[in-house]
């Protein structure tokens, strides 16, 4: 290769260096209420081939042209927003029959449990636990070496609880939900049934939503607005949410 060519090849290259230091600089953008996690995907799609980004703990670190990473500081302090405080009331009622003498009669037949309100105060995408439950006594019969007849008592907790994370568009509010049911079975006296279903819910803000009624069986609101998909199952118990915003 000639002098003149490698003299060429050099300037070309400190011309491709110094375009870069002009037009490409690295800065660390930090988050205030949103995660990396949450928002390093949406940095991601915005850059493009335009740039780059990794998260850094709870901050992400942007290599751009800077005019795109002002670009995406303006959008990013869009969504890194506190999120919603939000008061979940959670309304569990049995549901009864009444015999013909006018007594109380639980379907299944298990103790009853007592209806009500539960609270719990969260922020908007976090999930809160509720459950309720009771404990029961399991009794189960044995032999012992000698042949004689023997019972052990243990009490087991059975429980319906479900993990529920809302977020907040308007003035409507969107659940997701994931449950578990345990029940006394029918079949066996001494075993309980485990049951578990994930379900999407949507519905007004401040308004009672129907989670699971006497079959479980999810309708849609007549409004059109709730929407909700679960699995079947034999339940006792209605069970509605109502989502208030906290100041």
């Amino acid at each position: 290769m000639s002098v003149r060519n490698l003299l060429n090849a050099a300037l070309t290259s400190m011309l491709i260096a110094f375009s870069a230091h002009v037009f490409a600089a690295t800065e660390v953008v930090p988050l205030n209420y949103r995660t990396s996690a949450d928002l390093l995907p949406v940095a991601k799609s915005f850059l493009g081939d335009e740039g780059t980004v990794s998260a850094y703990g709870n901050q992400l670190i942007v290599n751009a042209e800077s005019r795109k990473i002002e670009e995406l500081r303006t959008l990013i302090s869009q969504l890194d927003t506190a999120p919603k405080r939000l008061l979940i009331s959670v309304d569990t009622s049995d549901s009864a029959t009444r015999s013909s003498s006018g007594s109380r009669v639980i379907e299944y037949g298990t103790a009853s449990r007592e209806g009500g309100v539960q609270q719990v105060q969260t922020s908007e995408g976090t999930p809160a636990l509720i459950q309720v439950g009771q404990s029961v006594p399991l009794t189960s019969s044995s032999t012992d070496t000698y042949g004689y007849s023997r019972s052990d008592t243990e009490y087991r907790n059975v429980t319906q609880g479900f993990y529920v994370t809302a977020s907040v568009t308007g003035d409507t509010v969107h659940l997701s939900i994931s449950t578990n049911h345990d029940r006394m079975s029918q079949e066996r006296p001494d075993a309980i049934k485990v049951q578990s279903t994930d379900s999407q819910v949507s519905g007004r803000l401040g308004e009672w939503i129907t989670l699971a009624s006497n079959s479980n069986e999810s309708v849609a609101d007549q409004s059109g607005l709730a929407q909700r998909y679960s699995t079947q199952g034999r339940d006792d118990m209605i069970l509605r949410v109502k989502v208030e915003t906290l100041e």
